[in-house]
């Protein structure tokens, strides 16, 4: 079989010069010169089909593709881009997906039966013997439209949702059905009903898993010339996601990390998300349910979190920015610092492969704390002593009684790096506690033991009853995001370090 051939065969079938080159596998820029590609396969062309290769227009649509190469349609998709206001989005860059009609698979299934019949064994029978359509668009249809929105590529940038269609997508997709019955499993492998997807079409019917007859009780071989192309359903605009990174200080111990709702009620008017979230979620115009807050841990309702902060990072889906000025970075950070209860700071874009450091190593990181606590006694220097333990401790956590509503029930070995004990100087039974120790570990129960379920605690350790009054986080082992300036220091707040912990003074 000889690629002259092969286009002659597919030329009596009514298939276009695009989809011809598709069975000879052409590639990229093979597409913008078809007739110099023509050439290089050893293929002739008469001065007819010559001038069809000069865009002039077809009486019927491509057997296999419908039209969808025709430089009309693609005019078509175009013009629909822009009536959806593509200029909204900030972004440069555009990705595009087809969601074709499923009867597109069939016909090219049919159209692969035919080359079998027509040259045996010089068509393989598990690859198909084309360039997959979808592929086929990605290198020919990218590129007109790109250059038409003068935009560039990037799968990452606004998202052109185009949904193509055919009149005669129900019926043949209800004959699919029909060699389906007759051939394979009507349900999968956890007993479900088998859904015909265009994954599992392109698995299961194949040459050497369905054969000719079965296929052709239901469709023709080869697939007939259409009479109608493709229909432009819809086309839908998706702008990037973007991420917002930062960190943020509590300054309130009343105030939750994300919002409260206990049986359909609020338990708190506000939360740290939600503080964030609505002062810059207007600036990307997306709506504020849309976008996803994550933090590199979260403290109680009653915990601040000092410092330098902790960092936080927001998943901003269909922004219409992709940019965050300094000076609008500031604005945003003084209007939630207006709210009394958080500060942020080092507010600015991150890249999604920057995710990865609020993430990795998550148990691995070091928190440093400060707890408040009360004894029943005046404290001695004993009590002082063996609460100075600069080399540190393991100890083993079951899940405390006050988060087994929301948390598996099991043991959680956890390390207690170093800590540091001294006297109020104005009451005696008061007890300052510098703790440093590994992520995830619940430092109120280390204090109190939690009837036993943490060993050792502070309280097995100097053998009395201790409690713990206030907690605050003030450091976080995490060196993320960088540190910009987008402000002054905020003379109201003075940080002072004490004993290589900051601290609020």
């Amino acid at each position: 079989m000889s690629n002259q051939d092969l286009i002659d065969y597919l030329k009596e079938c009514g298939v276009c010069q695009v989809c011809q080159l598709r069975y000879l596998k052409a590639r990229g820029s093979e597409y913008k010169d078809m007739k110099e590609s023509f050439q290089k396969l050893n293929v002739e062309i008469s001065n007819n089909e010559d001038e069809s290769l000069t865009k002039k227009p077809r009486l019927n649509p491509c057997t296999t593709c419908l039209g969808l190469f025709s430089e009309e349609f693609q005019q078509e998709i175009i013009q629909k881009i822009t009536s959806c206001n593509i200029d909204q989005f900030e972004c440069q860059t555009i990705g595009i997906a087809l969601s074709m009609p499923m009867l597109l698979q069939i016909r090219q299934l049919s159209m692969w039966f035919a080359l079998i019949r027509k040259f045996g064994s010089k068509i393989d029978e598990d690859r198909s013997p084309d360039v997959p359509l979808k592929e086929a668009a990605k290198l020919i249809l990218n590129p007109i439209i790109c250059q038409q929105l003068n935009k560039t590529y990037n799968s990452e940038g606004i998202l052109i949702n185009v949904f193509l269609d055919h009149p005669d997508e129900l019926d043949d997709v209800a004959r699919l059905l029909k060699v389906n019955e007759a051939v394979f499993s009507m349900k999968n492998a956890r007993g479900k009903k088998q859904l015909i997807t265009r994954a599992y079409m392109e698995k299961m019917f194949i040459p050497t898993k369905l054969s000719a007859e079965t296929f052709e009780k239901q469709f023709t071989i080869p697939c007939p010339i259409p009479s109608s192309g493709l229909t432009l359903k819809e086309v839908t605009l998706s702008g990037p996601c973007v991420f917002v990174a930062g960190r943020y200080r509590k300054l309130s111990r009343k105030l939750s990390h994300s919002p409260w709702v206990l049986q359909g009620k609020r338990v708190m008017e506000d939360s740290i998300q939600e503080i964030i979230i609505r002062t810059i979620a207007p600036h990307f115009g997306v709506d504020e349910d849309k976008i996803i807050f994550s933090s590199s841990g979260r403290e109680d309702v009653d915990v601040r979190c000092l410092g330098r902060g902790r960092p936080f990072v927001l998943e901003i889906p269909n922004s219409k920015r992709i940019t965050l000025p300094n000076a609008l970075a500031l604005q945003m950070e003084l209007e939630i610092e207006k709210s009394a209860q958080i500060s942020v700071n080092n507010l600015q874009m991150v890249t999604r492969d920057d995710l990865v450091h609020i993430k990795t190593g998550e148990e691995k990181k070091k928190k440093f704390y400060r707890a408040l606590c009360v004894l029943e006694r005046p404290i001695t220097v004993e009590v002082l002593k063996k609460l100075d333990m600069p080399n540190g401790f393991e100890i083993e956590q079951i899940t405390p009684i006050r988060v087994l509503h929301r948390r598996p029930l099991h043991p959680r070995p956890r390390m207690i790096y170093s800590t540091k004990a001294w006297v109020d100087n104005k009451n005696p039974k008061i007890l300052i506690i510098d703790i440093i120790s590994q992520a995830g570990t619940y430092i109120k129960e280390l204090v109190h033991g939690d009837f036993g379920r943490t060993t050792p605690s502070f309280a097995s350790i100097i053998g009395q009853p201790i409690d713990i009054i206030a907690l605050d986080v003030v450091g976080i082992d995490l060196d993320w995001p960088a540190d910009i300036d987008n402000r002054n220091i905020n003379n109201n707040i003075k940080i002072e370090v004490v004993d290589s912990v900051a601290v609020e003074a």
